[in-house]
């Protein structure tokens, strides 16, 4: 079987069966019952990980993958987040277009770099949750490349990385939750460490991948996301394709300019990894996540009670904060995908 039908298997894999929960009824009789269904019930976590197993056998071991995840509020010239990474049937205007546009772009000009610096298959995994995940423009991503889409889907942001892959890169990336980087934040998060070491939404990435073998060595975004990214994860390959003023303002590189960054990057962070300079982010293992949920989600008494009866987590904190240990860094990114789906809920 082909490597594409292979990692298809990924996305089309059946469901797994799963019991579903009735939220107790609220004071307003009429409205409607939240959907209390647990993710596994919808993605299927075992299939999941059988067409991952079946992926990396088929994967070319003489090349050389690289992984893109593709968010958006890192984008050039994004600043808003209301208007610009909304679609307009959410409330969003019409600019949401035009950024679908840019970060297919971004990803393309990533694609060609890597692939001037020895890459040759590429892996592109839409990492943006405002519009469940479908964002990049499918007929406008360089043909070569497969594509990861859709929602739900298991470990969110690091859907089908596996021990095959050689490099982790993401664009559009946005700085950690309370920093004063533009649309700043971390998944439904206020804060995320492991081992007392805290993370952003690119550290946890190279989190799940490191424990895989898989170095992340380039992320793309403002100035605060490449500071703080830098000093967690080391000297990785990073693009700042705007400087933040605030948290809704910056001053931005055209998009043309941040494409030729992004081509120069890609193409140094692939001749960095096939040298053995960038390595995979390593912690101690059994690892000790503490986590708190955003702020707004803390306050919501059902979001708050579902998310700690989630196997392993154990209240630690204020309302909301969390730690689970567990030696598993895939087992996080399921329970960051079980927190998401508690609060998007499609």
């Amino acid at each position: 079987m082909s490597r594409r039908l292979l990692l298809a298997a990924v996305l089309l894999a059946p469901c797994a069966a799963g019991a579903q929960a009735t939220r107790p009824a609220t004071a307003t009789p009429a409205a409607a019952p939240r959907d209390t269904s647990p993710p596994s019930a919808h993605h299927g976590v075992l299939e999941y990980q059988e067409a991952r197993r079946k992926l990396e056998l088929d994967m070319q071991r003489g090349g050389f993958t690289v992984y893109i995840i593709g968010d958006m509020e890192g984008l050039a010239a994004v600043v808003r987040n209301a208007t610009e990474m909304r679609p307009e049937y959410r409330g969003g205007t019409a600019q949401h277009e035009r950024f679908r546009e840019e970060l297919t772009d971004e990803i393309n000009a990533v694609i060609a770099g890597a692939r001037a610096g020895g890459a040759t298959q590429f892996i592109v995994n839409d990492g943006h949750g405002g519009t469940l995940f479908r964002n990049v423009l499918v007929d406008k991503l360089d043909p070569e490349a497969i594509l990861i889409r859709g929602y739900p889907k298991p470990i969110v942001m690091s859907t089908g990385i596996n021990p095959m892959v050689d490099a982790m890169m993401m664009v559009g990336a946005h700085a950690n939750a309370g920093s004063p980087g533009v649309i700043s934040h971390s998944f439904a998060l206020d804060s995320f460490m492991v081992n007392g070491k805290v993370l952003n939404e690119s550290g946890i990435a190279a989190f799940i991948g490191g424990e895989m073998g898989v170095p992340f060595v380039l992320t793309a975004g403002d100035d605060v996301l490449a500071a703080e990214t830098k000093e967690m994860l080391g000297p990785i390959e990073t693009v700042i394709v705007k400087t933040a003023l605030s948290g809704s303002a910056a001053i931005n590189h055209s998009p043309a300019r941040s494409h030729q960054m992004l081509r120069a990057a890609a193409e140094r962070a692939v001749r960095r990894t096939r040298a053995g300079h960038l390595k995979p982010l390593v912690f101690e293992k059994p690892y000790r996540v503490h986590l708190c949920l955003r702020r707004q989600y803390a306050n919501d008494e059902w979001i708050r009670t579902t998310v700690g009866k989630f196997d392993g987590m154990v209240a630690d904190g204020g309302p909301g904060c969390f730690t689970i240990v567990t030696p598993s860094a895939e087992r996080i990114g399921t329970l960051l995908n079980e927190i998401e789906w508690t609060v998007l809920k499609p």
